[in-house]
């Protein structure tokens, strides 16, 4: 049973970062938003994609501790969860754009 709520728990990353990354889009379309609101939303998408990485790290965490999988699947996992960094170092060099475009 804690496998399954394990893998539940990767689907929902999976699942979750489109979103966010379509939310970084809009939010370096939109035109009418002041910059304090601009920076306080990329901070949130950044530490959604930390949260989502951190999840990932403990699931990853608990199948290699409980759960006897193969090495190739455990590293498969691994790859999956450190591919999430670099969308979150990508999100932080869009903040530094976005700022010198509408930063103070």
């Amino acid at each position: 049973m804690n496998t399954n709520i394990a893998l539940k728990l990767l689907q929902l990353v999976a699942l979750t970062i489109p979103p966010i990354a379509v939310l970084i889009q809009m939010l370096r379309n939109s035109e009418n938003l002041e910059w304090g609101v601009r920076k306080w939303s990329f901070g949130l998408a950044l530490g959604s994609v930390v949260a989502f990485i951190g999840a990932g790290v403990s699931v990853l965490g608990y199948f290699i501790i409980h759960a006897n999988l193969p090495l190739i699947l455990v590293v498969g996992m691994g790859l999956a969860v450190a591919g999430l960094v670099p969308f979150a170092l990508f999100t932080g060099v869009l903040y530094r754009e976005h700022k010198a475009n509408h930063g103070p």
